[in-house]
């Protein structure tokens, strides 16, 4: 580090970390400062003086950071055993009616968030923890608190328009199970699962304006 980091007369003032990485590492305030001096490693007593001082600086700034890597250890390790000890208990935020929430996804990567995009509204809080959400394509369907996450956000536009519906990806058909066909699926407004109009009895070839039900919800009115 010592070499690495000094900016050597010899190198046209760069230090090799520069000329290797193409910037500055990241330092200190303090470590910057010692390091900002160009050494010429053809004076002996300049190279003398700047190790030894370089290396009284490193003496007491390592034994800084090795105290706080061990608090950090020791406080990782109590968290990992309360997690695996089962005392841990995840807070579960309660939502009300006309909250707006996220719904959380896998996410592909660790640097994806997992809360999606798209904001929902709660039209009604059911039993054992199930929210019923709706979206501003005037679509809805159920889905656990956990999955939910809270948004914050002031300026949500609260507006229907069932024009923005479209079939989310992989939806099945109630009756053939297939997925494929998606500009010829139907999407209940009550339990938005999805009907081929092909598949229903009988065949559907417009698609109908406005709110459509389904044949199941329809028989359980």
């Amino acid at each position: 580090m010592e070499y690495r980091l000094s900016r050597l007369a010899s190198l046209a003032s760069f230090s090799p970390y520069f000329l290797l990485y193409g910037r500055d590492p990241d330092l200190s305030t303090s470590i910057r400062r010692e390091f900002s001096e160009v050494v010429n490693l053809d004076d002996l007593n300049m190279w003398m003086r700047v190790c030894s001082q370089r290396a009284e600086l490193f003496r007491r700034v390592m034994l800084a950071a090795f105290e706080n890597l061990a608090i950090a250890q020791h406080r990782d390790m109590l968290r990992y055993a309360t997690i695996r000890g089962g005392g841990y208990r995840p807070s579960i935020c309660k939502f009300h009616v006309e909250d707006y929430v996220y719904l959380q996804q896998t996410a592909p990567t660790t640097l994806d968030v997992t809360a999606g995009r798209t904001i929902l509204r709660v039209r009604d809080v059911l039993s054992y923890g199930v929210l019923l959400l709706e979206g501003r394509d005037d679509v809805v369907w159920k889905d656990h608190v956990h999955n939910c996450a809270p948004c914050q956000l002031s300026n949500v536009d609260g507006t229907m328009d069932p024009s923005l519906a479209i079939v989310r990806v992989g939806l099945r058909c109630m009756l053939c199970g297939s997925v494929g066909h998606a500009a010829r699926m139907l999407v209940c407004d009550r339990c938005s699962r999805g009907w081929h109009m092909s598949c229903l009895t009988p065949p559907i070839d417009v698609i109908p304006v406005g709110r459509w039900v389904c044949p199941r919800c329809t028989s359980e009115w």
